[in-house]
């Protein structure tokens, strides 16, 4: 499991609703945040985040977005795209 901060799950939310291909992973995100609980996305939904959050994070802003980064790594891990 990860854990946003509420300006992480606000900038990620934000993002989401950017990109048309995240709306989905982005309501998901919204409805669990409203009501403080876990969120499980569904396999499309998880590459849509990755791919949301690997044009996002830049190598060098890791320590700016630490929860965000960890939350791009589990999505790695799950979708078989580690070293993206």
């Amino acid at each position: 499991m990860v854990a946003l901060t509420g300006d992480e799950a606000r900038a990620l939310q934000s993002r989401l609703a950017e990109a048309g291909s995240a709306h989905s992973a982005g309501e998901t995100l919204s409805v669990s945040a409203n009501a403080s609980t876990s969120v499980t996305f569904t396999g499309i939904e998880k590459a849509a985040v990755f791919d949301v959050l690997d044009r996002w994070l830049q190598p060098e802003s890791a320590g700016e977005h630490g929860g965000l980064v960890q939350l791009k790594n589990a999505l790695a891990h799950d979708l078989g795209r580690e070293g993206s």
